[in-house]
């Protein structure tokens, strides 16, 4: 256990970052525990066959574990976005979440102990939005068995200028799935301001926050440049030890706090979180 630390932080990692193995050793170094491993359009793994892909992960799993990281969730390709059928495609929507699916399997057999699945969706929607909603929720309604099988959680993402950027569309695309999970990512919403209220929207998600992505951003700027914390104004708005006092108590949230940015200095990040936990002790916890 990390001294001073309630829950153990984690950061994202690209499956195909150069330098993957040292990076983790930094990671390790820093006093992380966990990572998420990021499965970006650029992976390539489309191209590649099941046994490729799953001598992939299994590589890089075991290159974590051998730097004392756990794999605490991944997020699913890019490349294959359109379930939510922006093109109005239907074969289009039922390849990509074929797609999906199999990555989804080959992740689950090369790092079975990974649980949560990041999903979001492309840029751009439907006009009217419902659409897309409707897409998605058709999407969805094919993907869950999939993981409930698998024993995983398919986490659906709040995103900037596309899909369930507000609260209403997040609980328009997600109502009546039981199986439903939510990737809350703070930047994004902080990015689309009033309407996608950082602490509103957490309480919102309630017990249904599978897992978090936390950046810095300018509230209302639309710009997601996921920088490190205290680099935004999310403080300024919401307050990082509110934050984290809505995650622990509104949302009884228990996993990893997993950091996601365009760039980082793994030490830069712990000490940022060391900082988060303080402010929220300060406050919290010493009354």
């Amino acid at each position: 256990k990390i001294e001073g630390l309630r829950y153990y932080p984690g950061i994202s990692i690209g499956i195909r970052m150069e330098n993957f193995e040292q990076y983790l050793s930094k990671i390790a170094d820093a006093g992380f525990k966990y990572i998420e491993i990021s499965i970006a359009h650029k992976s390539g793994l489309s191209q590649m066959t099941d046994a490729e892909v799953i001598d992939l992960l299994t590589t890089k799993r075991n290159q974590a574990a051998a730097n004392g990281l756990t794999v605490w969730s991944i997020h699913l390709p890019f490349e294959d976005k359109v379930w939510t059928n922006i093109g109005g495609e239907e074969a289009i929507r039922c390849q990509s979440v074929e797609n999906i699916m199999r990555v989804l399997r080959l992740c689950n057999q090369a790092i079975p102990e990974c649980k949560n699945y990041v999903l979001h969706a492309s840029k751009g929607v439907l006009s009217p939005r419902s659409e897309s909603v409707n897409q998605a929720r058709k999407s969805l309604k094919e993907m869950f068995p999939v993981a409930k099988e698998l024993g995983v959680r398919i986490c659906i993402e709040n995103l900037v200028g596309s899909l369930c950027p507000t609260i209403d569309e997040m609980n328009n695309t997600i109502a009546g799935f039981e199986d439903a999970w939510v990737t809350f990512d703070i930047g994004h919403a902080n990015c689309v301001g009033a309407t996608a209220d950082v602490l509103q929207f957490l309480k919102f998600i309630g017990p249904r926050l599978g897992t978090v992505h936390i950046h810095d951003t300018l509230y209302g700027s639309r710009n997601d440049d996921h920088r490190v914390v205290g680099k935004g104004d999310i403080d300024k708005y919401h307050g990082w030890d509110n934050v984290y006092y809505y995650m622990l108590k509104e949302n009884r949230y228990r996993g990893v706090f997993l950091f996601e940015l365009s760039s980082a200095n793994a030490v830069e990040v712990m000490t940022t979180y060391r900082e988060i936990v303080a402010k929220y002790k300060a406050k919290y916890e010493s009354q």
